[in-house]
């Protein structure tokens, strides 16, 4: 039996994942069982993970991604500025918030 990934799957991979198909005998209450796998690796950050199939390896990828992002835009030394633009943000909801309040009680 021959387990390829779809061409559209290996589009969606950020460059230095590698997902390859692989054969396990996993352990059932009928005895051992062959599955397909999928194994996500990342050489540079020494990930190396089992999976049910491509699509929950691309949304962990993607979950890893998006802390990366998040982590890097936290160290910049512009993050005081983001946090002052999103205090400032939500402070002009509560405004107007208080406005609507304001108007029914008057």
């Amino acid at each position: 039996m021959s387990y390829q990934l779809n061409q559209s799957v290996m589009n969606k991979i950020p460059r230095g994942y590698t997902i390859t198909p692989k054969v396990k005998y996993l352990r059932t209450k009928d005895g051992k069982k062959r599955t397909n796998l999928v194994e996500l690796t990342n050489k540079r950050r020494g990930i190396k993970k089992l999976f049910g199939n491509e699509d929950y390896a691309i949304k962990f990828i993607a979950s890893l991604e998006a802390n990366k992002v998040e982590a890097k835009a936290l160290n910049l030394s512009g993050y005081q500025h983001v946090k002052g633009v999103v205090a400032a943000h939500k402070e002009n909801e509560a405004l107007q918030e208080f406005k609507e309040i304001a108007e029914h009680i008057l």
